[in-house]
């Protein structure tokens, strides 16, 4: 497995562990155990959290010496991948930016524009390895 396609999996695998904990805690917590300070520290734990792993994922390849550089086919992957997952945030964003306001409250706004941007990290890694094992086309 190539040094990129296990960086890939590593992240997908962090990215919705992370998440699926952070948006199933702040499911189960009542309205009245949600104040902004329980938000904004759960919301500081799963973004410090993701920064921690991916951190030391990436000390622990540096280590073993894995090259990140990036060729031609890793070039195609990610540009068809990041096109994909681009569509997937801004869809998610104009709902965010013109269905929510009228409706959602302050927090719901971040937790909504936080699942769209999670959602779109999910689809831009899984095309990411879609790309590395089936290959890419041009």
């Amino acid at each position: 497995m190539l040094p990129r396609e296990r960086y890939a999996w590593v992240w997908l695998t962090t990215l919705v562990v992370v998440f699926t904990t952070y948006f199933t805690t702040l499911s189960m917590l009542t309205h009245e155990e949600l104040s902004p300070i329980v938000q904004f520290g759960l919301l500081a734990a799963a973004l410090g959290s993701l920064g921690a792993i991916i951190g030391l994922y990436r000390a622990y390849a540096y280590f073993r010496g894995e090259q990140f550089q990036p060729d031609e086919r890793d070039r195609l992957v990610e540009a068809q991948a990041t096109t994909t997952a681009y569509y997937v945030l801004i869809a998610g964003m104009i709902v965010v930016g013109c269905v929510l306001p009228f409706s959602a409250q302050k927090w719901e706004l971040v937790h909504a524009a936080l699942l769209a941007i999670a959602i779109a990290e999910v689809v831009l890694q899984c095309m990411l390895l879609n790309g590395y094992r089936r290959g890419a086309r041009a």
